[in-house]
């Protein structure tokens, strides 16, 4: 359970007695001191509890950095427009040689800042209103401003300014008083933390200022995250860290009814769309990894192709995929080739658990690579690059007489020599399937499962396709290795077909190490006309 943050009953009696209990001959005295009351008398707008909470913690906690994991749609860019504006009307946190109160606004991206500009204009607006039923004047706030006035920024007659700045390093070098970041786990920027450490933080190191992060959670690592802490990890978390979920806001209202209404639509729906990890990460702000089925169900039915399983296949050049299993995983051995434009699995072996992987080299095992070759028109083999098939990669390379091609599928980092992660090749993998030119063989029940249960989890900076815990995809993990050939990742890949063949070594041109290269425009040529008579096997 979320250790949600609880606000305290003093604290809400005190919040209901500013609406109630308050002398009107000093109303403007004690707005100057209260944000609450200066968004109720002068700008139309009253805050609800925990976004007078949250203003409350800015003005007065120990700490000068706040985080606020806040579920959608609780009025965090109202809230800060509110106080971002008495902030600098009245010129509270002066600060460098100017004494000026100076608040950096930044959100998602420039548009998403500017907007967020915009809304406090509209605030201030609403506030011209509010202060012509007093003052007969109808520009009380947009009339006390002064240039800079513009998209990116509002400047007021005591040179206070409000200024929306984009997620990049154009804030280097400048100094604020506050620096608020909306969507702080949501920046669109190359590396969001690099730009919070090395941009952000310095504009408050010579001013001591405020730096205020709000957002919902996109995953469990970055800088907001570990601002918030949802672990309480920290001995001493340097930011005040508040958390909502959209259960927060109970005070019974007809827009409170409304609003949890509206949530609890939400829920059925994303629920009834299996995205009930995003509802959770939405509105009720829990640091969770979204997750999606990777392959829609629909895509592996309409797939499956009649084509029987070969025990021995020589009309087309052939692949291999061998997917290593460690004590529960299993080693799968799968072959791959290409008839008359479509991917066809041709054989699967799913070994045991706990399979000695030293019979792939035994000639006397019934699917071992030596026997594998005399059954099949083998010219790549692609193992999983991992330490338990170490021994076997090697000897593949060295014994094999077939081009060798390892991938590190157990990692989602790119291939040092290929460009190439478990992801391209499931992402590709995945657009063959839908097109209809990569097939699942209705005989493999098992990878038909596996397949409809591996998952895309979303996180913060990654993306991660996997079985959920307790599952496998080996069977995936094998085809989708055998596969990789004929999926048009790369527009430069090559083949090498070994040729054993003595009789045929004088008809070919050929390297000293036996090898033919070939292209890939060749090879996808070889196969749409089936010439195979031209790799001279």
């Amino acid at each position: 359970m979320p250790n949600y943050t609880v606000i305290p009953k003093e604290f809400k009696e005190a919040y209901y007695a500013k609406f109630t209990n308050i002398d009107k001959d000093k109303i403007a005295e004690l707005a100057k001191e209260d944000p609450v009351i200066f968004a109720y008398y002068f700008l139309g707008k009253k805050l609800r509890l925990h976004q007078a909470y949250i203003i409350d913690r800015i003005l007065y906690s120990n700490n000068k950095r706040v985080a606020m994991c806040l579920s959608r749609q609780l009025g965090k860019s109202i809230f800060f427009a509110i106080f971002s504006i008495w902030a600098a009307w009245y010129n509270k946190f002066p600060a460098t040689i100017q004494k000026i109160t100076t608040i950096y606004i930044i959100s998602r991206d420039d548009d998403a800042s500017m907007e967020l500009l915009d809304k406090i204009r509209g605030v201030l607006r609403d506030g011209n209103v509010e202060m012509d039923k007093y003052y007969g004047k109808d520009d009380f706030f947009t009339g006390s401003m002064r240039e800079p006035n513009n998209t990116h920024q509002i400047t007021f007659l005591n040179n206070c300014p409000i200024k929306s700045i984009p997620p990049t390093e154009k804030i280097l070098g400048k100094s604020a008083s506050i620096v608020f970041i909306d969507e702080a786990h949501n920046l669109n920027c190359d590396d969001p933390d690099k730009f919070f450490n090395k941009a952000v933080v310095p504009t408050t190191a010579e001013t001591g200022g405020k730096i205020i992060l709000s957002s919902t959670p996109n995953g469990i690592v970055g800088f907001f995250y570990d601002a918030i802490d949802p672990d309480n990890k920290k001995e001493n978390n340097v930011y005040e860290s508040i958390w909502f979920s959209h259960k927060v806001w109970d005070d019974g209202t007809i827009e409170c009814k409304r609003y949890q209404e509206f949530i609890e639509g939400e829920r059925q729906r994303m629920g009834a769309e299996g995205k009930i990890k995003l509802f959770q990460q939405e509105y009720e702000a829990s640091f969770v990894a979204t997750e999606t089925a990777f392959f829609e169900h629909s895509d592996v039915d309409n797939g499956l192709d009649d084509t029987p399983q070969k025990y021995e296949y020589k009309d087309s050049p052939c692949t291999l995929g061998i997917d290593y299993g460690m004590k529960f995983s299993r080693t799968v051995l799968t072959i791959r080739t290409m008839i008359k434009d479509k991917i066809i699995q041709l054989f699967q072996y799913r070994c045991p658990a706990g399979f000695d992987i030293n019979q792939l080299i035994n000639p006397d095992w019934e699917h071992s690579i030596q026997r594998l070759k005399k059954r099949y028109n083998l010219f790549m083999i692609l193992p999983d690059d991992c330490p338990q098939g170490d021994g076997t990669n090697r000897w593949l390379e060295q014994n094999s007489g077939v081009q060798v091609k390892a991938y590190n599928f157990r990692s989602d980092q790119m291939s040092k020599t290929d460009g190439v992660n478990r992801n391209c090749a499931a992402y590709s993998y995945r657009a063959k399937l839908k097109e209809g030119i990569l097939k699942i063989p209705k005989w493999n029940t098992v990878q038909q499962f596996e397949m409809k249960i591996v998952q895309e989890t979303v996180q913060k900076v990654l993306i991660s396709i996997k079985s959920p815990t307790g599952h496998l995809c080996d069977t995936f993990d094998s085809d989708m290795m055998a596969s990789i050939p004929f999926l048009d990742m790369q527009s430069n890949y090559d083949f090498e077909v070994d040729n054993l063949e003595e009789d045929k070594k004088e008809e070919r041109s050929s390297n000293d190490d036996g090898f033919r290269v070939i292209s890939d425009e060749e090879m996808k040529e070889i196969i749409k006309n089936e010439d195979y008579e031209r790799l001279a096997f």
